[in-house]
Formats: C-alpha cells, sequence, structure tokens
C-alpha cells in the first residue's frame, strides 16, 4: 500500500445503525480527526524493571467542525427530533404611526385584552422610551388592540410618523426541535470522505467507515461577530451488529477503481429472534429486534436492514394455524427465505 498525503476532507455521512436509513451529510467541514488511544499498564519486577506491558482498552474519538449548523446533526447530538408544526415566536415590531391607521404587521396572540407584551415610543436615538399600556380604549399612556385587524388604536397625543417597538407572540409553522431533559444523545454509522494524493500525484479516494458511533451530547454554539460552526464528538463503539469488534477500517482506492463481480448469496437466516414471538389472533408480527443475515460464497456474511427484505404474512395473524414467518431477501437476481417461528393463539 503506498503512502498517501490527505488532501482534502469532503463529507460526513451518516445512517440510521438498525435500518440502514439516510440520516444526514455534514458537506461543509472546516476540520475533523479520527483519533485513537489505549490504555497500558506496565508490569515491573525487581527494582522497577520494566518486564512487559498490558495493552488494552482501545478508545476512538471522532470529532470536528461543520461550517453550517446541520439539523440532523443536532438531532443526533440532542436524541430529539424535528418536527414541522404549529408553535408560538416571539416577534419584534418596529411600527411608524400613520393617519391612515396603525397596525402590527402579524397577528399578536395571547390573553385577549393582553395580546401586545409590551409597546414602546422609540427615541431618536434608536432607544426605547415611554412605555404604553393594553387597556379596552385609548387613552394618555394607553392604546387598545384588536387582533382580528391587527389594528392599534392611540391617543391623539401619539402623531403620525412616531416610531414605536412592539414585542408579541406570533402562531406559526415552523421546524421545531425540542431538547427533552430525560432523552439523550444517538449513535449511527459513519463514512467520512477523503482525497488523497501520493508521491506520483496519483489521486486516491479515503473512506473511514465507523459501525458504530455514540454521539456526545455536549456541544456550544458561539454566536456573535463570528461564524457559527457545528462542532462534534463521537466515540467508536465495538459490537456493532454484523461489525463485531471493528471500531473503524480504512479504506483506500482509485479514484478509477472499477466495480468488481458481486458476491453470490447462498442463504439467509435469523440469528437474532424478535423481541416477541407469541401473538393473538388478527395481531400484527413485529420484527424489533429480529437480526436477519445474508451470507455469500466466499464465506462472507453481512447483516439485512430492516426494509431490505420482506416478510409473511405481513397483514393480521388471521388464524391459530400460522406457527412461522417467512423471511424473503434478494440480490443479484437470487432469492433466499427463512423462516422464524412463532405462535398464535385465540383471542
Amino acid at each position: 500500500m503506498k503512502d498517501i498525503t490527505i488532501t482534502s476532507l469532503e463529507t460526513i455521512t451518516a445512517f440510521d445503525i438498525t435500518s440502514g436509513q439516510y440520516l444526514f451529510t455534514l458537506d461543509e467541514l472546516q476540520n475533523a480527526s479520527v483519533a485513537q488511544a489505549q490504555e497500558a499498564t506496565e508490569i515491573t519486577g525487581k527494582a522497577g524493571r520494566k518486564l512487559n506491558t498490558l495493552k488494552r482498552n482501545k478508545a476512538v474519538t471522532i470529532s470536528g467542525a461543520n461550517g453550517l449548523v446541520s439539523g440532523g446533526l443536532m438531532e443526533m447530538q440532542t436524541g430529539s427530533n424535528f418536527e414541522n408544526k404549529a408553535t408560538n415566536v416571539m416577534w419584534t415590531d418596529y411600527i411608524t404611526v400613520a393617519d391612515g391607521g396603525t397596525f402590527t404587521t402579524y397577528k399578536a396572540i395571547g390573553t385577549t385584552g393582553a395580546e401586545i407584551i409590551g409597546l414602546y415610543i422609540r427615541n431618536a436615538d434608536g432607544t426605547l422610551g415611554t412605555k404604553l399600556e393594553q387597556a379596552s380604549s385609548a387613552s394618555s399612556g394607553y392604546f387598545a388592540y384588536n387582533p382580528s385587524t391587527r389594528a392599534l388604536t392611540l391617543h391623539s397625543d401619539i402623531t403620525a410618523g412616531t416610531e414605536l417597538v412592539a414585542y408579541y407572540e406570533r402562531r406559526i409553522t415552523a421546524d421545531v426541535l425540542s431538547n427533552q431533559s430525560d432523552v439523550y444523545s444517538n449513535k449511527c454509522m459513519l463514512y467520512i470522505d477523503a482525497l488523497g494524493e501520493d508521491k506520483c500525484a496519483n489521486i486516491y479516494r479515503v473512506q473511514f467507515f465507523i459501525p458504530k458511533a455514540d454521539f456526545n451530547g455536549e456541544f456550544t454554539f458561539e454566536m456573535g461577530d463570528n461564524q457559527t460552526v457545528h462542532n462534534f464528538e463521537a466515540e467508536a463503539l465495538a459490537g456493532a451488529c454484523g461489525a463485531g469488534g471493528t471500531l473503524w477500517t480504512y479504506t483506500v482506492f482509485g479514484e478509477d477503481a472499477s466495480d468488481v463481480a458481486s458476491k453470490k448469496l447462498t442463504g439467509i437466516a435469523v440469528t437474532t429472534a424478535p423481541t416477541t414471538t407469541s401473538y393473538t389472533v388478527n395481531n400484527v408480527f413485529d420484527p424489533t429486534g429480529m437480526v436477519v443475515q445474508a451470507s455469500y460464497e466466499d464465506g462472507s456474511t453481512k447483516p439485512l436492514f430492516t426494509g431490505s427484505y420482506t416478510y409473511s404474512p405481513a397483514g393480521t395473524l388471521a388464524s391459530t394455524s400460522i406457527t412461522a414467518i417467512t423471511i424473503s431477501y434478494t440480490e443479484g437476481g437470487i432469492t433466499k427465505t427463512a423462516t422464524q417461528a412463532i405462535t398464535v393463539t385465540g383471542a
């Protein structure tokens, strides 16, 4: 294997460990690192002479910074999911009093008769001046508000051209991520892609694959004059489904590398039974916890993610005579099946 220089970091892409579903891509990376460490215990003899070293507990940390704030990465770090839903937001409105009527830009919501949280006369230097109070009708120091028309009714001592600043809540539809106190960061598969070059200027693609990356829920968004970057850190864990003790793999291949002939599928097997194997009539089979593994003619195996195979019956278990679920998987024009025993009892 030739020595290469990694010349550029391209992307980090995340996939769900169980289903293989695509999660997110970090494609504006400022930097990233794969750091490996291990614990070493010295075995000593007389006079403290070093006889041997006991090495154990490899630790691998993946960290870096993305130039854009990534919604998918936030979901991974918080353990929560974005929802597109109706929600309240606080709004700051800059309003100029007009002879034809003065209105808020958007509809203020809240307690009837107190929809506007704060209404201030804006001073010439931009600071907030006198605060006006909401009431049922306008008078000196007080204003009225009609949320259905967004109209502000002001006393005559506030003349046209006066600038106001209003604070109120709006009801909008938005993408919302709620960071729940009892939910923690998630795990995923990671692919780190980079470009490299050898001494003869040949270009290579470099890929680190982390089968099981456990994301750290501690991160900071620094906001101000400088660009806000999205920092991240994850630990590689052994024991990912189908990966055994692998913490990461490092693959180097030419940009023009050709595809090799596909391995021939020889069979599939259920290596871990589903969580539930006992049902009553008209229940539906639940594959949660089930691990299905494909075997190939070269002796290799791989886990099959949920959605890559089918099973039947997939609908209701309509009879107590059903004793097994049949799993089917097709690859390279070859279909193989396996069965998982279940029991179905009367209602």
